[in-house]
């Protein structure tokens, strides 16, 4: 029997989409449409594609085209727009979605439906070639990475060419040309991998589900597994939406919003946002952007609309959200949410909050802290710790000391002999066994709203994003901060609160929150009568 497909964002709603069957993202889009937050109109294949998948040897079951074709359909009636369409041409996003978030452990892909006849498309309908040949060298490289497996490298070589020729320091900053000659060089990459890139968009969605799929059993969603971060997921569903594009114009780009400090619980958005970018370049962790502070000043009507959503969800869900976002010439889209990962500091702060700001009752408080050792909470501060050697960007808070390593593997094979620090020049979800053993982690480039630094807070690890006056020289296993050469091996200190990075395990000063914890026992008594008042 044939599986249903779950639609969201369109006049044909399906009415839902159930976690266990379509996975948390797909589930938090439906609800998010249905009371009428903008998200672009999607459809969800269900998680039992992705268990029939491998249990069939790793081949898609046969009804996945049926269904691809009917959510296809759906999605060309709610946009106008035709897939492979050479005048009007419909792009698409393949995302994954177990029913536990996974953030940044599975496979995406963009721009699914680009080829050298749809980009003519796209330019016709935009009038922008710069947009549509930007686009299409996302995908060549995404798709090459992902679904055909290729080197990275290969792509990024080719990119920081292009960088040095025109001589800007960004990819947001290359002209049509360029591009246009990026996509020739990329699709040579795949011709000369043995398999040229398909110009069917078909043939494109088919093997982009399937590469979603695949990547339940990769290395990363496993150690995920393994360190008991995905629950009872049984697979990932496959979640198919519309191309919103961060990339289209002078006023779009794309973040990620908290909608409180993750590692303080104080209220207020947090956020990284890049103009000229798509999703997947802000939680890579390999670039920064804008703040909440700075994005507020450039796009104020957005950053309230946002603001207004973030507090809606949390009062919809109860929780504190984790929200991915795209601004499309200056209209927002929200392209996911989900409960934002926290330390137990913060959850403790948050939960009280949310009761005097009657989000939550103090049932339901005390509830979401059951997991947490809440004797266990103190706030660590360094205590004398001279003259930083480096500073960063708090991404989790605490202090951690520990010795410098460049690898996961080093990592976990020193961390039982002592403390580690995790060094990195960017960090992926492929360093979670590593974030995992290190006491704490420290990359040179990167945001604090990457899905590396968000599975550092859910692992309860200090990190440090965007030092940038670190250099890792890997050939020589040493770092340099500015003049200042470490070997690997060293002992740092990361200090979570105020960014700075200290030579040496300092001396720490833990404190108790009282105040927080007075607020949380009061949660506990019942209110004194009236009379007795």
């Amino acid at each position: 029997m044939t599986p249903a497909i779950a639609v969201f964002g369109t006049n044909r709603d399906t009415g839902g989409a159930p976690r266990e069957r379509y996975g948390n993202k797909a589930a938090v889009l439906a609800e998010m449409a249905e009371i009428g937050i903008p998200v672009p109109p999607g459809f969800a294949l269900p998680v039992d594609a992705c268990v029939e998948y491998f249990e069939g040897g790793r081949v898609l079951p046969e009804w996945t085209g049926t269904l691809l074709a009917q959510g296809t359909a759906e999605l060309e009636s709610a946009t106008g727009l035709g897939f492979g369409h050479t005048r009007r041409p419909l792009l698409l996003s393949v995302r994954s979605g177990a029913a536990a978030s996974m953030p940044g452990i599975m496979e995406t892909i963009l721009n699914v439906g680009l080829s050298r006849e749809t980009v003519d498309g796209i330019i016709l309908r935009t009038g922008n070639p710069r947009f549509a040949w930007d686009c299409y060298r996302r995908l060549l490289s995404q798709f090459g990475e992902v679904v055909r497996g290729h080197d990275p490298s290969r792509y990024r070589v080719l990119l920081r060419d292009a960088m040095d020729q025109e001589g800007v320091p960004d990819e947001a900053e290359l002209d049509t040309g360029s591009l246009k000659a990026l996509a020739g060089q990329f699709e040579r990459v795949h011709a000369d991998a043995g398999e040229p890139f398909p110009a069917s968009p078909e043939e494109q969605l088919t093997a982009c589900t399937e590469a979603v799929l695949a990547s339940w059993g990769g290395p990363r969603a496993e150690a995920f597994r393994r360190l008991g971060l995905a629950g009872e997921a049984r697979g990932t569903a496959v979640t198919v939406q519309a191309m919103v594009f961060g990339n289209l114009g002078s006023s779009s780009g794309a973040g990620v919003a908290f909608t409180r400090n993750p590692w303080s619980g104080h209220p207020g958005l947090l956020l990284d946002f890049r103009f000229g970018a798509q999703g997947e370049e802000v939680v890579s962790g390999e670039q920064s952007g804008l703040d909440q502070l700075a994005f507020a000043r450039v796009m104020p009507e957005q950053f309230d609309e946002l603001a207004r959503i973030g507090a809606r969800l949390e009062r919809y869900y109860g929780d504190m959200q984790d929200m991915e976002f795209t601004i499309e010439e200056g209209r927002l889209f929200v392209l996911q949410s989900r409960a934002g990962r926290r330390s137990p500091m913060a959850a403790l702060q948050i939960v009280v909050d949310f009761v005097d700001e009657g989000v939550i009752d103090s049932e339901r408080a005390i509830a979401q802290l059951a997991e947490i050792d809440l004797d266990g909470i103190r706030i660590r501060r360094v205590a004398g710790g001279g003259e930083p050697l480096g500073a960063g960007t708090p991404a989790s808070g605490g202090v951690a000391s520990g010795a410098i390593a460049f690898t996961g593997e080093r990592a976990e094979g020193e961390a039982a002999t002592g403390g580690v620090i995790l060094v990195r020049p960017t960090a992926s979800p492929d360093d979670i066994a590593g974030i995992h053993a290190a006491a704490g982690l420290l990359v040179a480039r990167g945001g604090r709203t990457s899905h590396a630094a968000v599975v550092a807070r859910q692992l309860g690890k200090v990190c440090l994003v965007g030092c940038e006056a670190l250099h890792i020289d890997e050939a020589a296993r040493a770092v340099h901060f500015g003049e200042r050469v470490l070997p690997e091996g060293a002992v740092l200190t990361l200090d979570g609160n105020e960014g700075a990075i200290y030579i040496g395990a300092t001396a720490i000063v833990e404190t108790v929150p009282e105040a927080l914890l007075a607020r949380l026992d009061a949660l506990h008594r019942p209110p004194v009568p009236a009379a007795q008042a």
